[in-house]
């Protein structure tokens, strides 16, 4: 099974409504995607051998696939016996290289939740010791069928369809602990042990060699984009410092950057996901408003001060000790954080034991996913 590039999608091109999927895949098919829209309908293949299959099966977030890419790396060093195939809704670069990095795997799109596909893919699976689905990729007519089957099921990061009576479940938030309640084996933020969390701010002194402080705003709006650069062009940090901000707009873009040191007061356009490490260990401050979920937890692993616009709408299992700040108030409070470095310290270090204890518990959780995963 191999992946074929799409940028397009259709809303409920993966649900049970048959006319849906047939639009998407007639869509697929004349734009040149015909192994997207096989895959759609349930004709996919197995990897070569006769061990049994467990299949990882994500959804169309790029940070679903993120976390199934990773989770098939912890379960093929668990399970050297087993075939594994990892499905997909849509295909990211650096998420299906990382895929492909497998031994005996197969990968691909994955098929819709109609009936008709869903039976044809589990007849093409079998043996099936099991299914990992992450995200929203859990849906009714494939948790009924596998129900139906007795085949076990770990739901990722997802909430539970009425029909996963008998599913299991590894909840990544609040309203997914909930959801599933005792049927719960694990609760943790797995996007937390997959990040990279640098040590040493290199960046600074490369990037803002000739800056005495970086600021980094991880996610702006375009409608506010030129009132957030106004204040930063009203404060007194714009004549030493460097500003971060994930948007486009006016301005150099960090993708773009010539490995010379930028200008103080300089606007940098974050969008280059590669450099999200590096900034995030490099940056005195960053504030988030409401960012992927990969991006979040990447500030998190700064152990820089971070604050934050309304963090109940990122549903953590246990709260963060991020500031709330608004827009308004955001360069003033970057004003104090020079002003008073002991405070800002003790406010990163808050953030970094945060951080490390998040991670601990995703890495115990994903040990009670593969001790489960070991007995399918």
């Amino acid at each position: 099974m191999r992946a074929c590039t799409s940028s397009s999608s259709m809303p409920e091109a993966y649900g049970s409504n048959l006319a849906r999927v047939l639009m998407a895949d007639v869509a697929d098919r004349l734009g040149g995607r015909k192994g997207r829209a096989n895959a759609r309908l349930g004709f996919l293949t197995v990897p070569p051998g006769d061990g049994r299959i467990i299949w990882i099966k994500a959804d169309a977030d790029a940070d679903a696939v993120w976390l199934a890419a990773e989770l098939a790396h912890a379960v093929r060093e668990r399970r050297r016996d087993v075939r594994l195939i990892v499905t997909f809704e849509e295909e990211f670069e650096g998420n299906s290289r990382r895929i492909k990095e497998l031994a005996r795997a197969g990968y691909g799109f994955g098929p819709a939740d109609w009936p008709g596909a869903v039976r044809r893919v589990l007849a093409r699976f079998a043996p099936l010791a099991g299914v990992i689905t992450v995200g929203a990729s859990l849906r009714r007519q494939l948790a009924a069928a596998l129900e139906k089957a007795g085949t076990p099921v770990v739901a990722v990061h997802g909430l539970p369809p009425q029909a996963a009576q008998a599913a299991q479940a590894l909840p990544n938030t609040a309203a997914e602990r909930r959801a599933w309640g005792v049927r719960a084996i694990a609760c943790a933020p797995l996007m937390s042990m997959i990040v990279e969390a640098q040590v040493e701010p290199q960046f600074r002194g490369v990037a803002g060699a000739r800056a005495r402080a970086l600021w980094w705003i991880t996610d702006v709006e375009e409608a506010v984009l030129p009132e957030v650069i106004r204040q930063w062009r009203a404060s007194p940090l714009s004549a030493r410092d460097l500003l971060f901000v994930g948007a486009s707009g006016e301005g150099p873009r960090l993708s773009e950057w010539t490995r010379s040191p930028y200008a103080p007061g300089t606007v940098i356009a974050v969008d280059d996901a590669r450099y999200w490490p590096a900034l995030a260990a490099s940056a005195t401050g960053i504030h988030m408003r409401r960012p992927g979920e990969r991006l979040f937890w990447q500030v998190l692993a700064s152990g820089q001060v971070v604050t934050a616009s309304g963090l109940e709408s990122f549903d953590l299992l246990q709260p963060a000790p991020c500031e709330t700040v608004a827009a308004e108030d955001l360069t003033a409070c970057w004003v104090r954080v020079l002003d008073d470095p002991v405070a800002a310290r003790q406010r990163a270090d808050d953030i970094r034991r945060y951080f490390w204890q998040q991670r601990r518990l995703a890495q115990d959780a994903v040990a009670v996913l593969l001790a489960r995963v070991y007995g399918w």
